[in-house]
């Protein structure tokens, strides 16, 4: 019965303000993903697809923060930190500055995630 309660409740606004982050953070590493494709080298290569499978992951991840499981959290964080020490590696490949202010929104996300209306959505 208490199960049957919580899908019915009403998801909090700082879930939809998590998922408008990770669609916006799948945009950017799919942007820089296809756009970056055409860079010499293998590593720069290997890190162009981890970008597009990353936008791919955001875009799933933000959908599965509408259900209240706590498994859609704990792979919300883990996407976060693989997308931190991806930007870290970017950083070192291309040594633009851009590379590491992109570690600013996954960084916001794990924030908000870890806060205590987020947690009760999804306990």
């Amino acid at each position: 019965m208490s199960n049957h309660r919580r899908i019915e409740s009403t998801k909090p606004p700082i879930i939809t303000f998590v998922q408008i982050l990770f669609y916006a953070t799948a945009v950017i590493n799919g942007i820089n993903g296809i756009y970056s494709l055409g860079s010499p080298g293998m590593v720069k290569k290997a890190l162009c697809v981890i970008m597009i499978l990353t936008a791919i992951a955001s875009v799933y991840a933000a959908y599965r923060l509408n259900i209240p499981a706590l498994f859609s959290r704990y792979a919300a964080n883990v996407l976060c930190t693989i997308l931190i020490v991806m930007r870290i590696a970017e950083f070192a490949a291309w040594h633009s500055i851009g590379f590491l202010l992109g570690i600013i929104l996954p960084v916001i996300v794990l924030w908000r995630l870890n806060s205590p209306e987020a947690k009760a959505w999804f306990h």
